[in-house]
């Protein structure tokens, strides 16, 4: 039992929708089994009695379950499993209904449609005004109306050419032209999906008569005029296939500064993701001026919640936004963010992203020994940590010109790297060729009391030279930084740090 998805199911509930569970499966309507919710009773009254570092009580073991279930009655595990069986059905039932209520029109629609699928015309009628005025006062035209309003014609419509005039085609057109706006609809957003998604892990779908559908668009604009989500989706769509044309991006920024309340928080959400997305491939292909607008669409998605999922910022977009606040100086708004949005990191990563974000502040700030303070707190979960702590305090003993101490940790850091088997070959050539690199340039800053100015510079050009030449080198940027001569011109940007988030 304490294995079973239905006790993982019903565990992950919160107590609310525990309640409401019980009442499902305590009503007549959907289940007449006693054993059934005398098996909740149970699995609640232990799961009450759990605390997370207990695990489940012994009460909640299958033999203690089935003696609870049928006293008296020698064990029989395919008996207990019938039971279990029944009430992970009513767990499914209950989950479709919950999902059900959420849906803002679907009781009327199937209300209107089973009126009209049992000839109660009077019931047929009476909804079909009531969900009118409904779809009249909705929100937005995003595809849950779309579809709403295609399926309310569809009904209304077949009504009246039936059972009225069949002269009158008006709700089988209104019918029609949901139909297309709705399939038009997802179909551009759908395309958006999976093309960002073919650009960002090398997928390929078959998008079929997409392109068709492009062109029908295109020849029909004005018909479609009044349709801001189409819009919107074609835009999305545009700038991922044509990333050169900064109009795209324009028009987006458009949309998500003056116009983004006319769309439902999905679309709100989809634009944002975009064109934020737009803004780091550029950064990341060398076009400094995309790093303002990309720290503008942090604020402004911090401001509105859209950069939030369920309440929640990602360590990706956490670590983003402070290495870009870092990178335009904008110390004190950093602070102050990765201050105030500590608790919003999930929680089982909060502390090494907050640690390790603030040790990069600090160290953009040149507290060094604030910033190894505060790093030496990051626990090295994972592999990603390990290389990111690592690579930062390498950079921190460099700036405070503790050779002894840099060239400690590359030893260290080149076994852990030779040594890991979850890193692949490219990544350990790239940070091995990082660690390389790192004990040439400390070795000569060090030694730079040996060599005249002129050979100083000399030996950091050769050594800036071989850097270039070398096609994977992580951290490439602070060492070209570090080594490049005076007369060769900066890097032109600093790419922003993990995979962008899909639209």
């Amino acid at each position: 039992m304490k294995e079973s998805k239905l006790l993982e199911y019903i565990g992950r509930m919160d107590p609310r929708d525990r309640d409401r569970f019980r009442s499902f499966v305590q009503s007549p309507y959907f289940n007449q089994h006693e054993k059934t919710i005398q098996l909740l009773d149970l699995v609640l009254k232990g799961l009450d009695n759990t605390s997370t570092s207990s695990g489940y009580p012994t009460s909640l073991e299958r033999k203690a379950v089935h003696k609870q279930l049928f006293p008296g009655e020698p064990y029989d595990e395919q008996q207990l499993f019938n039971v279990m069986s029944y009430l992970k059905k009513l767990h499914h039932r209950f989950l479709a209904y919950e999902k059900f209520g959420e849906e803002e029109l679907e009781e009327s629609l199937l209300t209107l449609e089973a009126a009209f699928s049992k000839n109660q015309f009077d019931l047929l009628k009476n909804r079909s005004k009531q969900i009118e005025k409904r779809l009249e006062k909705y929100a937005f035209q995003d595809s849950r109306f779309l579809l709403a309003s295609y399926r309310y014609y569809n009904t209304l419509g077949y009504y009246s050419s039936h059972y009225e005039d069949r002269t009158k085609g008006e709700h089988l057109q209104h019918m029609l032209n949901y139909l297309d706006r709705y399939y038009l609809l997802e179909k551009l957003k759908h395309a958006c999906h999976l093309t960002a998604n073919n650009i960002n892990v090398n997928t390929n779908f078959d998008l079929s008569f997409f392109e068709a559908l492009l062109d029908y668009y295109r020849q029909n604009r004005d018909k479609y005029a009044h349709d801001r989500g189409i819009a919107l989706y074609y835009a999305i769509y545009m700038s991922l296939k044509e990333a050169d044309q900064p109009s795209h991006y324009q028009q987006l920024k458009q949309l998500l500064m003056e116009e983004r309340q006319h769309f439902s928080i999905a679309q709100q959400r989809d634009l944002f993701i975009s064109a934020n997305n737009y803004c780091i491939s550029r950064i990341n292909q060398g076009d400094t001026s995309y790093q303002t607008e990309l720290f503008v669409l942090y604020q402004l998605g911090l401001e509105t919640g859209l950069i939030l999922d369920n309440d929640l910022l990602t360590e990706w977009n956490f670590k983003n936004i402070t290495a870009l606040g870092c990178l335009l100086k904008e110390y004190e708004w950093t602070e102050q963010f990765v201050q105030n949005y500590r608790d919003k990191l999930p929680l089982h990563r909060r502390e090494n992203a907050y640690n390790y974000n603030l040790a990069h502040l600090y160290y953009s700030k040149r507290l060094y020994k604030e910033a190894q303070r505060v790093l030496l707190l990051v626990q090295f979960s994972d592999v990603k940590y390990h290389l990111s702590a690592n690579s930062l305090l390498l950079r921190i003993y460099y700036e405070s010109g503790d050779t002894e101490a840099l060239l400690s940790l590359i030893d260290t850091f080149r076994i852990y790297i030779i040594r890991n088997r979850k890193m692949t070959v490219e990544q350990k050539r790239g940070f091995t060729n990082f660690l390389r690199f790192s004990k040439k340039l400390a070795l000569l800053k060090h030694h730079a009391e040996a060599y005249s100015r002129r050979g100083l510079e000399e030996k950091l050009a050769a050594l800036y030279e071989k850097l270039v030449q070398t096609p994977n080198v992580a951290n490439r940027l602070w060492l070209e930084e570090e080594c490049r001569p005076a007369n060769v011109a900066a890097p032109v940007a600093t790419p922003i740090v993990g995979a962008p988030a899909r639209v």
